[in-house]
């Protein structure tokens, strides 16, 4: 495949984004005049030792031990009127002989709302996601480590309209800028290339509902416009359209137990005439608490993948996923879990299937410090270019909050 001059996402697009910076500037000055500069701040950590069979997260079976720590901190100031949230976490993953793989993450995050007279009510969140993810590119037996930095920018305002009778209609509209730089290799074999695009995502979003004793009924719809830097030949992303139309409807019963369903449609159309088409779209969650302290939970949903995805367009996702935990004691819980995944590639037409199974402790050592046990075991097939994947995840990890 050679690679030509990337085409730059066209300029004039990121300009709503930043005028989208200054509608939630404005709201989170007004939502801050009333701040109660005495809220208390929220931070969570956590550090996990992990075992793995699948290092490499391929066919090719690679032993090793890896490190994972996480941290978040959560600031909030105001009432349930008008106030203004800031969020941030790190991850970073760490591997004793695999260094290529190693990760490190950084998210930051700001959040204002103001409810106003009328019944309306309006939110803005501005966030920025920093990612240096570590890989691998197998040419035969050998095997070259690569490095990547991606960089995540991102504005959300919603308007909520209170309609009466228990019924309201939320407004959403988000802008996202995606940069992807170029992909270095280990000790510079090659020079660095740029084997990701970028992207400008918009996307616009309306809900209706109404809310009938423990029930709540409505619809949503969304539409998604995904400009796309044009990278190599044939190009390794494309452009796309997607649009969203589906029913919704959720029950919460006194007893804990939750149930929400979705079902509707969704059209897809990539760039230079690729692919178009409508399937169905579901969604179907549940919680159920059971005698002698178990729990069952499960969800299950079909829906285009154009985040997550070997394809340059997007893939055709089902998913199932069913877990039961149990409380021992006040300190002690026990969990396990099972899914499948089946993911068809739209235009290269290779399909990956994927199954595994969980099981998990959780001992809390005291009020704000965990410790967790848990083992992971996966399979993944890939038909077209025949690559099977198993993979046993194990780790002891001590969670913090405080």
């Amino acid at each position: 495949m050679s690679i030509e001059k990337p085409r730059p996402v066209p300029r004039p697009r990121s300009s709503r984004l930043l005028g989208s910076c200054a509608f939630i500037g404005v709201l989170m000055t007004c939502a801050t005049a009333t701040a109660d500069p005495d809220t208390d701040a929220t931070i969570t950590g956590s550090i996990e030792q992990h075992w793995t069979n699948n290092a490499l997260d391929s066919g090719r079976a690679v032993t090793d031990w890896y490190t994972l720590l996480r941290g978040s901190l959560d600031k909030k100031w105001g009432d349930d009127d008008a106030n203004a949230k800031v969020h941030a976490d790190f991850e970073v993953s760490r591997y004793n002989r695999a260094s290529i793989e190693d990760d490190r993450a950084l998210s930051l995050s700001a959040e204002a709302f103001r409810r106003l007279e009328a019944g309306l009510e309006l939110r803005g969140t501005l966030s920025y996601r920093v990612i240096s993810t570590g890989d691998d590119l197998e040419i035969g037996p050998l095997i070259i480590g690569t490095r990547e930095l991606k960089q995540i920018v991102s504005a959300q305002g919603q308007l909520g309209i209170d309609l009466g009778n228990a019924t309201s209609l939320t407004l959403e509209a988000t802008e996202s800028i995606e940069k992807v730089g170029d992909t270095h290799f280990e000790d510079d074999i090659f020079l660095p290339t740029k084997l990701h695009a970028d992207r400008l995502l918009s996307q616009v979003a309306a809900r209706l509902t109404k809310t009938v004793g423990d029930y709540a009924v409505g619809a949503s719809t969304s539409a998604l416009l995904a400009s796309v830097e044009r990278v190599g030949f044939p190009p390794l992303q494309l452009s796309f359209f997607q649009y969203t139309a589906q029913a919704e409807a959720a029950y919460k019963g006194k007893d804990g137990s939750t149930l929400g369903l979705a079902f509707g449609a969704q059209y897809l159309r990539g760039a230079d005439d690729t692919y178009q088409r409508v399937l169905p779209t579901w969604q179907v969650t549940f919680t159920k608490p059971l005698p002698k302290g178990f729990e069952l939970r499960g969800t299950c949903f079909g829906r285009y993948e154009t985040s997550d995805t070997d394809d340059p367009l997007a893939s055709w996702l089902r998913r199932a996923e069913l877990e039961l935990a149990l409380k021992l004691r006040e300190n002690l819980a026990v969990g396990t879990g099972i899914f499948a995944q089946l993911k068809d590639n739209l235009l290269l037409e290779n399909v990956e299937r994927s199954k595994g199974v969980y099981a998990e402790t959780t001992w809390g050592a005291t009020k704000s410090l965990a410790v967790v046990f848990r083992v992971d075991y996966s399979q993944k097939v890939k038909t077209i270019i025949d690559v099977h994947e198993r993979t046993v995840d194990a780790f002891v990890g001590l969670r913090a909050k405080i």
